[in-house]
């Protein structure tokens, strides 16, 4: 599985939404892990990923998301 930049970045809104606050947005080791695949793909300029190239936390991060219909994240 290939990873897009619009996936990543849907991956860090979902996160974010599932988050009670910022702060708890940014303590949370889930959620900064797409947030720093996104600055590597950035920096790297790529269009996206593939699955191979994230570590696990961060590849984790992208699949619980994609895997759980929108709005109804389990807690």
């Amino acid at each position: 599985m290939n990873f897009a930049i619009s996936d990543i970045e849907a991956a860090i809104e979902g996160w974010r939404m599932r988050s009670s606050s910022d702060e708890a947005f940014a303590a949370s080791t889930e959620a900064r892990a797409p947030a720093r695949l996104y600055g590597a793909v950035i920096v790297n300029g790529c269009e996206g990923v593939a699955d191979a190239g994230p570590d696990d936390a961060q590849r984790d991060a992208l699949r619980i998301l994609s895997a759980d219909p929108p709005g109804e994240f389990p807690q």
